[in-house]
């Protein structure tokens, strides 16, 4: 048995995982833990927290909601043309960037959604359970990485 093998795997659920924010996060784990760039600022992967427990970045898997429908595939590409993600990067880590995208569900509410407040705590969480049960993973942690940001009204507001 290989040792990722051996090693638990974590569920790292994004709120907001379409967006700027949660994109750099997973083109960079994917980045560090495939070796195509250094662990720059990251206290976690220093010798300090060597056996601390915490999860191998290779042993994360990302999923989330998000209520856009950019693949992170693409926004990795506009982050980069922007000169947010070096050059290079997100291409080289598409395959884990698609992956990631499939694991994304609907967000909401959105404009339709005739669900309560208690429906959607309840879907949200089955994506959650769903997530953590098909990939056999030790436990999930949730960020919302959402912006916090009013949703843009348009000129006519």
């Amino acid at each position: 048995m290989s040792a990722s093998l051996s090693r638990p795997r974590v569920g790292v659920w994004l709120i907001g995982a379409r967006g700027s924010v949660a994109t750099t996060v997973v083109t960079g784990c994917a980045a560090v833990a495939a070796g195509l760039h250094p662990p720059t600022g990251m206290v976690t992967e220093t010798p300090a927290f060597t056996g601390s427990g915490l999860p191998a970045l290779s042993d994360l898997v990302f999923g989330g909601h998000d209520t856009l429908d950019c693949p992170l595939p693409k926004r990795a590409e506009t982050l980069t043309a922007g000169g947010v993600l070096p050059p290079g990067i997100a291409t080289a880590v598409t395959a884990e960037l698609a992956a990631a995208d499939r694991e994304i569900r609907p967000g909401g509410p959105t404009p339709g959604d005739t669900r309560n407040q208690d429906e959607l705590i309840t879907a949200f969480a089955a994506d959650i359970r769903d997530f953590v049960h098909r990939h056999d993973l030790e436990r999930a942690v949730v960020v919302n990485v959402a912006s916090t940001e009013a949703a843009s009204q348009g000129p006519d507001a």
